[in-house]
């Protein structure tokens, strides 16, 4: 009997998820907690850093090959974080590409049975955005399935083999994909310094709302209470105290604190940020110099 064209798709399927064996890796630390990952050079393993557990010695497996790797670094921002081997494994990653609404986009991941597999669609491709963390993500890439445990962290490879990424599980339920650009940025950072630097103000913020009389526009409607003020932070130098009602950052409104932690990129370093605030009834501004800081 002559191959369908369904059988001749879902062998091709099986072919890629053959083919990555050589640079999905499983990495699992001291709670003895697996995870995927991908072998992004000889020596190097990429995971997701949300989902990578506390310590900084994991035993790495790509194929049938092992070896040892420590934590090189980990970045909350890009949800990117780098193991580095004691040895180089084979493998090679393939080509990275961009991937356009509509493709077809296989997820992989290493589970209790070896390695585990799901289809999904590209539903949108975006523009850079920033995560609530404070991280540049090149491109923003959701995929229409939903992505489990197992495949966090894995590579997620176009119909031809190319790699778009890792796979990574966003808020709201949403499965996202971390591109390839953004790791080839953050990788060799992470393996300097084992951080990224970003902006700091050194305040914890919460959302109230605002009375008439402190709205400095009509439609806005909350403002960010001052919890707390780091000793010696960037705030604290600019005389914002704790209790204070932060209504505007740099001319922008002040209304969720991952508003504030998206203009605080690596970039936003020494940079003079003027603050409104709203105290004892009263519009007061001040400038702060923006601080460096590594993820918390």
């Amino acid at each position: 009997m002559a191959n369908s064209p369904l059988t001749e798709f879902s062998k091709a399927l099986s072919d890629l998820a053959a083919n990555a064996r050589s640079f999905l890796a499983s990495a699992r630390g001291k709670d003895g907690t697996p995870i995927s990952g991908v072998l992004w050079t000889p020596n190097t393993v990429v995971v997701s850093e949300q989902a990578l557990s506390d310590g900084s010695d994991f035993d790495v497996t790509v194929a049938d090959a092992t070896a040892t790797a420590r934590l090189a670094g980990r970045d909350q921002g890009t949800n990117v974080a780098v193991l580095k081997l004691d040895r180089d494994l084979p493998g090679r990653l393939p080509a990275s590409a961009l991937p356009t609404v509509g493709a077809l986009a296989l997820a992989l991941g290493v589970g209790a049975n070896g390695v585990c597999a799901r289809l999904a669609v590209v539903r949108s491709v975006g523009g850079a955005w920033q995560s609530l963390a404070g991280g540049t993500i090149d491109h923003r890439i959701v995929l229409d399935s939903y992505l489990g445990t197992t495949e966090e962290g894995g590579p997620v490879l176009a119909a031809d083999g190319a790699i778009f990424g890792i796979a990574t599980r966003g808020a709201g339920r949403q499965s996202l994909v971390i591109p390839a650009s953004t790791i080839e940025r953050v990788v060799p950072q992470l393996l300097q310094s084992g951080v990224i630097e970003r902006g700091w103000l050194g305040v914890s913020l919460h959302p109230v709302a605002l009375p008439e009389a402190l709205r400095p526009e009509q439609s806005q409607r909350v403002g960010l209470m001052v919890m707390d003020v780091a000793a010696n932070g960037p705030a604290a130098k600019a005389g914002v105290l704790a209790g204070d009602i932060l209504l505007a950052v740099g001319g922008a409104v002040a209304t969720r604190p991952g508003k504030i932690a998206r203009q605080l990129g690596a970039d936003s370093i020494g940079r003079t940020l003027e603050l409104t605030l709203a105290r004892a009834g009263a519009i007061v501004t001040s400038e702060a110099v923006v601080e460096a800081r590594g993820p918390a």
